[in-house]
């Protein structure tokens, strides 16, 4: 794999632990801990399609925008069904929080980070490193 691939592996994986070391967070003053987990959400977010697309490049296609990315990589084997229609969802939700600040939406998106786009994220960690001919990547 290309060293520019490698290293977005190393750094998509790096800030999916920092997502999961978020959740982890004790209750905090002021909604601290899920403005954290938040925040690391939306990198990851940023990320993961960006990774898609350094994969599939080198694969030869050519896809720029997220969801079609996110498509391709479905169509590549990179995820599964399931796995792509939630990754969908990580990209309209991302999308959506810049623009929304309303506390209810924090609170419905903290959930569903915290109980089904963090094990999906974790998933495509493992899924590339295996797929990956260097191995486990940092």
């Amino acid at each position: 794999m290309d060293t520019i691939v490698l290293r977005t592996i190393a750094r998509f994986s790096k800030a999916v632990r920092s997502l999961e070391n978020a959740l982890k967070l004790p209750e905090l003053p002021e909604h601290a801990d899920r403005d954290a987990v938040l925040l690391r959400f939306e990198l990851v977010a940023e990320l993961m399609p960006k990774l898609f697309q350094r994969i599939l490049s080198e694969r030869g296609a050519n896809v720029s925008l997220p969801k079609d990315v996110v498509r391709a990589a479905h169509a590549a084997a990179l995820v599964d069904e399931s796995g792509a229609t939630i990754l969908l969802s990580i990209i309209d939700d991302r999308n959506r929080m810049v623009h929304d600040y309303r506390e209810e939406f924090a609170q419905e998106l903290l959930h569903r980070v915290r109980n089904e786009y963090a094990s999906v994220l974790r998933d495509i960690v493992v899924r590339i490193k295996h797929t990956s001919p260097e191995g486990e990547v940092n």
